[in-house]
């Protein structure tokens, strides 16, 4: 895995709020705005995205089980684990601290551009994570 790559998850990883400029960390690999799944984002979005990972799951590491690298593109899958240790917002409401331990599965396709991110795909297994948070399941016929 190449330095760029653990530097861009290690903007995930540590504490948000622990740096003097997130938003300028942030910037050091994203293209403000960034696309998203199609949607332009600006930087503001994405720290407020890590900060809200950061308060809803303690103990967040990540393991690369896969990755492609080239000078303009960045795929990698990975997982995502983590205690769910605060309140966590989703598609279908806010699920309550269950201090569970939780690994998403995730793929990312990042669009690289001169060192920053333009554009990427994000493809997490959300419904796999609220499963394992017991909030939600199959319904008994």
């Amino acid at each position: 895995m190449s330095a760029w790559l653990e530097q861009l998850l290690d903007l995930w990883l540590e504490p948000v709020d622990d740096r003097d400029d997130p938003e300028a960390a942030f910037r050091e690999l994203y293209a403000d705005p960034v696309s998203i799944n199609g949607v332009e984002t600006p930087v503001s979005a994405l720290v407020d995205r890590a900060r809200a990972l950061q308060q809803a799951f303690a103990d967040l590491t990540i393991e690369v089980v896969d990755h492609v690298e080239t000078p303009t593109r960045v795929v990698f899958a990975f997982y995502l684990r983590a205690r769910h240790a605060g309140p966590l917002a989703t598609p279908l409401g806010n699920v309550e601290p269950t201090g569970r331990s939780v690994e998403i599965r995730t793929i990312d396709v990042l669009t690289v551009a001169n060192g920053l991110v333009t554009a990427l795909w994000v493809v997490a297994d959300d419904l796999g994570m609220l499963t394992q948070l017991d909030s939600v399941g199959l319904h008994p016929r």
